[in-house]
């Protein structure tokens, strides 16, 4: 308490206590921001990592669908590849057939040589 009453009566003396309360009002301010900062890093940190996973699952998602996809394509080209083979066979057998080959011709002929009222060929269906 004497040194209470001593700082009271002294202007010095409450200069440098205030200016001690002062100064470790900032040391406690730069601690408490010191602190934030390490806490915002934290946040930023886990944040990315989150991000990263959520990248790494949605290009597996992605991969996972364009592999399926690129399946599902090639099962379909290689149905079409086979109906056009299909087709060329079919096409190739009635064409080597000359009785059928010699009707379609006829029928063709008959088609582009008719007319409908118009002056249109006719459809000889």
């Amino acid at each position: 308490m004497a040194e209470a009453d001593a700082a009271a009566a002294d202007p010095d003396a409450q200069i440098a206590q205030a200016m001690d309360h002062a100064l470790e009002a900032e040391r406690a301010a730069q601690a408490a921001i010191a602190d934030c900062e390490r806490q915002a890093a934290e946040t930023l940190e886990r944040s990315r990592e989150r991000r990263r996973t959520s990248l790494e699952r949605a290009q597996a998602r992605v991969v996972a669908l364009h592999t399926r996809v690129a399946g599902t394509l090639e099962r379909q080209a290689a149905v079409i590849a086979e109906r056009s083979r299909q087709s060329a066979a079919t096409a190739v057998e009635q064409l080597s057939d000359p009785v059928r080959f010699a009707r379609a011709l006829e029928q063709l002929a008959a088609r582009l040589t008719t007319t409908d009222d118009t002056g249109r060929a006719q459809d000889a269906s």
